[in-house]
């Protein structure tokens, strides 16, 4: 356990993650709400460390659970595993309003999801409900329903609110929502300069930089020239005229797609490539220890076999040994008064 201990130490740590249930960065005064730590732990530890507006909290437990929120609960959380480090915060608000936009992340990275609730107090139906950005509309439902947006990218950068009748018609208040490129746009560069000899090789360089790195996320590159495509979507950031000609001379232009896969597990942390190593390690000794354990009993337990075969095997011809005396002694007996 000590060796586990230390091993996972070793190992760079993870950040934390905070999930929310339900999950909206925004509540109503008097509902509940549950914040998850989600992160790597010493087995058998559970402690987790949580923070409100920078103060530790008494809460120790993975999860923390707001029953009835209050003014007092809105402010930045961040929480801590045994085997993580401080997770980036989220800013829980708690209002008091009639008519509530709820988003899932007021900061989202583009491609991923982004859901938006127009939420009435207490549940309330609402009707001919309209989802705005930065003033227009964006969707209309003749019922309530959530809005959901797959895929972001910077276009959907903005203020959003809704609207919905009740009794009357009633406006959230607006809420703002950023959506941070993965990279910017990249930039076309070439091997040599113009004038450039036919017969060169050029390489043409479709640069970019990831701004944040996340798991599941690949680049790809596309080289064009004119309306021609040179290369499809492929995972080189690189492009070979082996020898040039005049026929290759044109406008050229790149670009850069992403995809990004992921897979859901509710709570779970994605297991770290180390923990692997270490779990095939571990099986691989116990199935060397267990081989030679195997084997000596074997070699034991032969050896006991043979030991209890070679006492039958005495006894019976020591046994066959005796009989052909005792037949033999009689013989003589029966002889003797004959000789007499």
């Amino acid at each position: 356990m000590w060796l586990l201990t230390v091993l996972l130490l070793w190992v760079d740590p993870t950040k934390a993650g905070i999930t929310l249930q339900p999950p909206w960065v925004s509540v109503f005064q008097e509902e509940t709400v549950t914040l998850q730590c989600v992160g790597p732990r010493v087995p058998g530890n559970s402690a987790t460390l949580w923070f409100l507006n920078g103060t530790a909290t008494p809460t120790s437990t993975p999860s923390y659970s707001i029953a009835s929120a209050s003014d007092r609960d809105s402010g930045e959380y961040r929480c801590r595993t045994g085997l993580s480090v401080l997770s980036d915060p989220v800013q829980l608000e708690v209002r008091r309003d009639w008519l509530l936009l709820q988003v899932s992340s007021r900061v989202v990275m583009e491609g991923e999801p982004l859901a938006l609730r127009c939420h009435a107090w207490k549940n309330k139906q609402v009707y001919n409900v309209f989802y705005y950005q930065n003033g227009k509309v964006i969707k209309s439902f003749n019922r309530n329903s959530d809005l959901t947006i797959p895929k972001t990218n910077i276009n959907h950068n903005g203020i959003y609110h809704c609207s919905g009748m009740g009794r009357n018609r009633y406006t959230s208040a607006g809420v703002s929502v950023t959506v941070k490129e993965l990279f910017p746009a990249p930039v076309l560069k070439a091997s040599v300069t113009s004038p450039l000899l036919e017969g060169n090789l050029v390489t043409l360089s479709c640069e970019t930089k990831l701004l944040r790195q996340r798991p599941g996320l690949q680049l790809s590159f596309a080289f064009y020239m004119g309306s021609k495509t040179l290369q499809g979507r492929n995972t080189s950031s690189e492009y070979q005229i082996l020898a040039a000609r005049s026929e290759d001379s044109g406008l050229y232009w790149c670009e850069c797609l992403f995809s990004l896969s992921f897979s859901v597990s509710g709570l779970q942390s994605p297991t770290p490539v180390w923990f692997h190593f270490l779990f095939y390690v571990v099986v691989g000794i116990m199935f060397l220890v267990d081989t030679v354990l195997c084997v000596t009993i074997w070699k034991e337990l032969k050896r006991k076999k043979k030991w209890n075969l070679e006492i039958p095997l005495d006894s019976a011809h020591e046994k066959k040994r005796q009989e052909q005396e005792e037949q033999l002694q009689n013989r003589v007996h029966r002889q003797a008064p004959q000789e007499a």
